[in-house]
């Protein structure tokens, strides 16, 4: 079966998501975003493997349950984005660097809240094997499970400044009621 063909497929959810790595000032993609985002919650997997971690079954279960959590209500998020952008774009807005912008910042944040949700679903399954596991195996899905824990909390620090910097941008044009200053490096979205 072809990568179109399957439903279930997330990579156009990954490979969206990455894309959002990008400085808005230069277009270009932000290497910090790659290592701090991705690098560092290797980093921290392998650290935690060879300083031979294991998580106790409590802490499993309980990160188990956090991340099912966040799961769900990441998904929540996705389809209330995809409500948002199906009923803007069915008011047929203006086409112009507004509209655009706009587009682009919802396309964006249903990519990196499709993907959290993604990353916590394989967190919990994760977790899962964590809090039935022992020895090695144990080893093993402490060192992922905390990996994608951290990376799973970064990304969703990421989403909530992406809103907040959204959110405080267009409070402050409806205050002033001018155009966005085009230097701010928030006015279409937040790097």
């Amino acid at each position: 079966m072809s990568r179109n063909n399957m439903k279930s497929d997330p990579r156009g959810i990954i490979t969206a998501h990455r894309r959002t790595y990008i400085d808005i000032r230069t277009g270009t993609r932000r290497i910090q975003d790659v290592l701090v985002l991705e690098v560092l919650p290797i980093l921290l997997g392998v650290a935690s493997f060879f300083l031979k971690l294991k998580l106790p079954t409590g802490a499993s279960v309980g990160l188990l349950t956090v991340a099912g959590l966040l799961s769900a209500f990441l998904f929540g998020v996705m389809l209330q984005v995809s409500e948002r952008a199906m009923d803007w774009a069915d008011s047929s807005p203006a086409p112009g660097p507004d509209t655009s912008s706009h587009a682009t910042y919802l396309q964006e944040l249903a990519a990196n809240s499709g993907y959290a949700s993604l990353v916590c679903i394989v967190t919990s399954a994760v977790f899962v094997v964590a809090s039935v596991s022992s020895h090695l195996a144990l080893r093993i899905s402490t060192a992922i499970g905390l990996a994608l824990a951290l990376h799973m909390a970064l990304i969703l620090l990421m989403v909530m400044k992406r809103v907040y910097a959204l959110t405080v941008e267009r409070l402050n044009r409806a205050r002033s009621g001018a155009d966005r200053d085009r230097s701010s490096p928030s006015n279409r979205r937040a790097s």
